[in-house]
């Protein structure tokens, strides 16, 4: 699928999503302040490659692109308000924008795959 629209941003955010794993599980003990901030990078870079797939779909392929447009733009808040009330913010953030993360990129997926099937 390497035609497919949005190939490379989805490996993008795949590489993305498997660094930021292994930087979790490597120091998992260094502080949840230190956690907090490479969660943020992750929200960052993820919010801009998912704002990159959404344009990429809407020039190509799928009328609901603007699920995966909403999924980056909520990445990239989050990503501020995680940053604004730090350090406060460590001690909630990890879990609950995580699980916002991935109620709105699962939402933005099935969307697409939506869109995918009726167009085929």
């Amino acid at each position: 699928m390497r035609n497919a629209p949005g190939f490379w941003w989805s490996l993008v955010s795949a590489v993305l999503g498997i660094a930021a794993g292994i930087v979790l599980i490597l120091w998992p003990i260094s502080g949840t302040v230190s956690l907090t901030l490479v969660l943020i990078a992750f929200f960052i870079v993820e919010g801009i490659v998912t704002l990159m797939y959404a344009f990429e779909h809407r020039a190509q392929l799928s009328g609901r692109w603007g699920w995966m447009l909403a999924s980056g733009i909520v990445d990239l808040i989050l990503a501020g308000i995680i940053f604004a009330g730090l350090p406060e913010t460590a001690t909630w953030a990890l879990g609950l924008l995580v699980g916002i993360n991935l109620l709105f990129g699962g939402t933005a997926m099935i969307g697409m795959a939506l869109a995918a099937r009726s167009a085929a």
